[in-house]
């Protein structure tokens, strides 16, 4: 994805804001649980800072995927900075194929990429196709439940997100992020009603899909992130294979 590959260093800076730590990690691993000895595959694994966290926390086997060759070369650098036995391929994550079933797929800021329900489809029939009976779909995704008069700026988080009008489904979701260094992250995802996930993911024949209201860690004070909670730009999404 030439998108990513132009900001790769840039978006892999913006996942050490704030919120992205203290509700974007909290919010994911919360769903994810304990690892330990499982088999994890991280579709659209971006940098592998996610990767990396799987595998410090115990994961057996850790395969990251992304599109972006650019962030899959931030990801192998850095396995090989601090090798924890994670892997990497360029592939495009609704194609995932070979490399065996998982106990979770996590997928963050994959599904909110399908501009329609076919593209949709695909995605969710790959994740279900690599794992195991029993496993799990864990992930983060742009929120989809927010109405169209609620996207707006967070300029304490150094987050704009805005919908191109009037919402329908396949309507273009801007983000634009502002790392503490360097220049801006502007870039596209897109808007798919919640009804249709919900189909969609039963008809790949996934059980209990749900998504799941953005957290901050247990016992952590949520009062500096209250007006990103508010209605909240994102949410966790999670679902099983019978």
């Amino acid at each position: 994805m030439a998108e990513y590959d132009a900001i790769a260093d840039e978006y892999a800076a913006s996942k050490l804001l704030p919120w992205r730590v203290h509700v974007e990690q909290p919010t994911l691993f919360g769903l994810i649980g304990d690892v330990r000895g499982k088999s994890v595959l991280d579709l659209a694994c971006g940098d592998g800072i996610y990767a990396r966290m799987l595998a410090d926390r115990g994961a057996a086997r850790v395969h990251g995927v992304d599109l972006s060759g650019g962030m899959v070369d931030l990801a192998r650098k850095a396995e090989a900075a601090r090798p924890r036995g994670v892997t990497y391929s360029v592939s495009d994550a609704a194609d995932v194929q070979g490399l065996g079933q998982f106990d979770i797929v996590v997928a963050a800021y994959l599904f909110n990429y399908a501009q329609d329900r076919a593209q949709l489809a695909r995605m969710a029939d790959s994740a279900f196709r690599n794992l195991v009976p029993g496993g799990r779909l864990c992930g983060v995704n742009d929120n989809p439940r927010t109405c169209a008069e609620r996207y707006r700026y967070y300029p304490e988080f150094r987050f704009i997100r805005y919908i191109e009008k009037p919402q329908r489904e396949g309507s273009s979701i801007t983000w634009s992020i502002l790392p503490e260094s360097g220049d801006a992250c502007i870039f596209d995802n897109f808007w798919i009603a919640p009804e249709t996930y919900c189909d969609t993911f039963a008809s790949a024949g996934f059980s209990d899909f749900r998504f799941v209201d953005a957290q901050v860690a247990p016992g952590e004070d949520a009062a500096p992130f209250e007006a990103f909670l508010d209605d909240c730009p994102i949410c966790g999404i999670a679902a099983r294979k019978p």
